[in-house]
């Protein structure tokens, strides 16, 4: 989506139905007049804005993840220590899922689903700077001494491993996501990487 048209209202009220209906019934199975409908706006609004169905996948994935990662951004931006960063980073990712239930169920049918949807969008895309930021918070936890200078990979792995773990779970059993949850995570993890 352009930035101009970010704003725009009718856009945002097609990006969010069709996130919903991907979700609840799968992009293949979503026609182009059921998210018109359920933004309600008209047929050739969607493709004023996004030109097909195909795009508009691709943009609403852009916007959320855009806003995803600057709440990433944002963890860094305040002073924490190395430890409370990780909490606060592992929190930033249950609580944007938790708040966004549509958006992670399309992610992660895309992202698990059938080789045939994920050529859709090229996923790495949204997923990678992601991916650095969290690093970012790990190899801070290195520099400072909270962690063994030897498990950065295993360490970030183990992260994005719970992090899933736990947003399938809440999207599947209705779980809720806190941040003591988060807390837990780091707690649980930095058990077995701690320094002696």
């Amino acid at each position: 989506m352009p930035t101009s048209l970010a704003d725009s209202a009718i856009a945002n009220k097609l990006l969010e139905a069709a996130v919903r209906l991907f979700a609840h019934k799968g992009y293949r199975a979503t026609s182009t007049r059921e998210i018109v409908e359920a933004a309600g706006v008209t047929k050739p609004m969607l493709y004023y804005y996004f030109q097909s169905k195909e795009g508009l996948l691709a943009a609403a994935l852009a916007h959320f993840m855009n806003a995803f990662h600057e709440r990433l951004r944002h963890v860094f931006a305040e002073e924490r220590e190395s430890y409370e960063q990780l909490v606060e980073l592992v929190w930033a990712h249950l609580d944007f899922c938790q708040g966004h239930k549509p958006l992670a169920r399309l992610f992660y049918a895309l992202y698990f689903g059938p080789d045939d949807q994920k050529g859709l969008v090229d996923l790495k895309q949204y997923t990678e700077p992601g991916h650095e930021l969290l690093m970012q918070g790990v190899t801070r936890a290195l520099e400072t001494c909270l962690v063994r200078g030897d498990c950065e990979a295993e360490l970030g792995m183990a992260l994005h491993g719970m992090i899933n773990i736990w947003v399938m779970a809440a999207l599947n059993e209705e779980l809720s996501l806190t941040h003591d949850l988060a807390r837990r995570i780091v707690d649980d993890l930095l058990r077995g990487y701690r320094r002696n």
